[in-house]
């Protein structure tokens, strides 16, 4: 057993499970969907990076600089990345989050919990939320 595989290995067992994957439904047809938003100097204050297959997008990062928190930028790029998944024929999202970072966040946004997970670090959660679109 192989501890630190090499990248060639790594693409191996990505492509293996794409290929049975596609046999049993078809391709994901995944495309990435990263958003970035910058300040007026170009500096990048926050961000957010997901993809889109088989008719959902996932977000696995969102990301705002702690000055710019509370400012409105998270909910313009969860907007704008939710309207370029429309546009890509998403029927819904789905995202993680963690109990300290922005469950409420998402929350407000319509997304609802349909799973967690207890002491994830110890005495925190780790939450599954999904919308439709």
């Amino acid at each position: 057993m192989n501890y630190n595989p090499t990248d060639e290995e790594i693409n191996f067992v990505n492509h293996a499970l794409e290929e049975f994957n596609n046999k049993a439904v078809g391709p994901d047809n995944h495309e990435l969907l990263n958003i970035v938003e910058y300040d007026d100097d170009g500096n990048v204050i926050a961000g957010i990076l997901g993809g889109t297959y088989w008719g959902w997008m996932h977000l696995d990062i969102l990301w705002v600089d702690e000055k710019y928190r509370k400012t409105g930028i998270g909910s313009k790029l969860l907007k704008a990345a939710e309207e370029e998944a429309i546009r890509r024929g998403c029927h819904s999202v789905h995202v993680d989050t963690m109990s300290w970072q922005a469950p409420e966040f998402y929350k407000k946004h319509g997304y609802r919990i349909i799973g967690e997970l207890d002491n994830i670090p110890t005495e925190n959660k780790k939450y599954h939320l999904i919308k439709d679109l």
